[in-house]
């Protein structure tokens, strides 16, 4: 039997996501049954290099599980090896007697866990990140709330733009997948989802849209577009980072209109950053409590170090870090999600209406050809009368029809009767 581990190390890294913080109550509390105490590492990787570090007892994470942001804090401090700071790191964990770690964060803290795993220390890594880009899990922490709060919002700009008759881009986060545009756009009904993985955005598209909806006395709707969503041509990037397609894709939707003379009333929103320390939903409280029960257990397991903790069909399993680190997880759009998500595009596009009133349109445009061509004076003034229209417009809508008809190259009116 294993020696028992004299003390448990624990740091988050990476973005904010809700659920950190029941991990570490997770993590704690099965460590505690388990007789081992657990030290929290500040602001990431930083406090380990740098021994920041706090003792977390049960006092500290009582309720912690209920609150979004961090207990720890979190951090992209990158360890510069050439610097020594991996050794330092090492040094640090064996004089305050940290005999394993565990590592929470999202594609960035798997692939910083394999480094230490490969520095021979012990480490079990939870993933968590509200963009669910990671390999090897289904889905991350993080994800349910932040679909949860951006489909909240998403809600409430769809609302405004069908009444203030506004067409609204609006961008949320993602990294380089779709998968949190494809859920929140799902879930608030959007007219249009752009994401990463369907290549590059057609405004000529999105312009015929506008078109196809204002046809049909709907002169508003919501695009929203991943972070991460291009013209085919690079990143999009603000300030150094990923961010700016709404205002681009507005602009160019702006320009497709003019071109194509049709209106359209445009406005711009982000998400940004709401949606990463927002007050866990339910599901994101269980999920991270079960996850915090799994990384204590398995890093309380010589042969579960290495490993990134998942749960599958209420068991908890195990995936090499070796085999995900570095692999980035995109929207699968052979999937029923997407399948979905293509399905509610389709009826907010109003194609069907759309096809429904050129039927009704060539079905009356052949009728009243019928009717010019067969109808004495008599009828036509009888019809005028049932339809509650002056006998004039009548023979002025028949005239027209004949002129059409007249005109070089004109298909003659239909000559079935109606």
């Amino acid at each position: 039997m294993a020696e028992r581990l004299r003390k448990i190390g624990v740091f988050v890294a990476g973005g904010p996501a809700a659920g950190i913080n029941g991990v570490v109550k997770g993590i704690v509390q099965e460590a505690d049954n388990a007789g081992i105490p657990v030290i929290g590492y500040l602001d990431g990787a930083h406090g380990l290099v740098h021994n920041r570090l706090v003792h977390l007892t049960r006092q500290m994470v009582e309720d912690v599980h209920i609150l979004g942001g961090s207990l720890l804090g979190t951090s992209r401090y990158r360890i510069d090896e050439e610097r020594g700071e991996l050794r330092r790191l090492v040094a640090n964990l064996a004089a305050e007697g940290v005999e394993a770690l565990v590592s929470i964060g999202g594609e960035g803290t798997l692939q910083l866990a394999e480094r230490l795993r490969q520095a021979e220390v012990p480490i079990v890594h939870v993933p968590k990140t509200i963009d669910n880009d990671i390999a090897g899990v289904e889905q991350t922490f993080g994800f349910d709330t932040a679909v949860f709060e951006a489909s909240r919002m998403l809600t409430a700009i769809k609302l405004d733009a069908e009444a203030s008759g506004l067409w609204f881009v609006v961008e949320i986060m993602g990294r380089y997948t779709g998968h949190l545009a494809l859920e929140a756009g799902l879930a608030a009904g959007c007219t249009r989802v752009l994401i990463p993985e369907e290549g590059a955005i057609r405004v000529e598209e999105l312009a015929s849209l506008v078109d196809s909806r204002a046809r049909c006395g709907r002169d508003w709707g919501v695009i929203l577009a991943a972070e991460s969503a291009s013209f085919g041509q690079g990143y999009i990037t603000r300030y150094g980072r990923l961010g700016g397609v709404a205002d681009q894709v507005a602009a160019g939707l702006e320009r497709g209109c003019k071109e194509a003379g049709v209106e359209c009333r445009l406005r711009t929103s982000n998400l940004g950053y709401f949606l990463r320390c927002a007050a866990p939903t339910g599901f994101d409280r269980s999920y991270a409590a079960k996850l915090g029960l799994g990384a204590a257990r398995f890093i309380m397991d010589p042969a579960r170090s290495g490993q990134m903790v998942t749960i599958v069909d209420d068991q908890l399993v195990g995936v090499p870090t070796e085999q995900v680190a570095g692999v980035r997880k995109p929207v699968e759009l052979s999937g029923v999600r997407y399948q979905a998500l293509r399905a509610v595009t389709d009826y907010e596009s109003a194609r069907a209406d759309l096809v429904e009133q050129r039927r009704a349109r060539s079905g009356a445009a052949s009728a009243l050809g019928w009717l010019r061509r067969h109808a004495d004076a008599g009828t036509a003034e009888s019809l005028a009368m049932r339809l509650g229209i002056p006998v004039e417009t009548l023979l002025e809508v028949l005239q027209e029809l004949q002129h059409r008809d007249a005109a070089p190259g004109a298909a003659p009116g239909g000559g079935n009767p109606p």
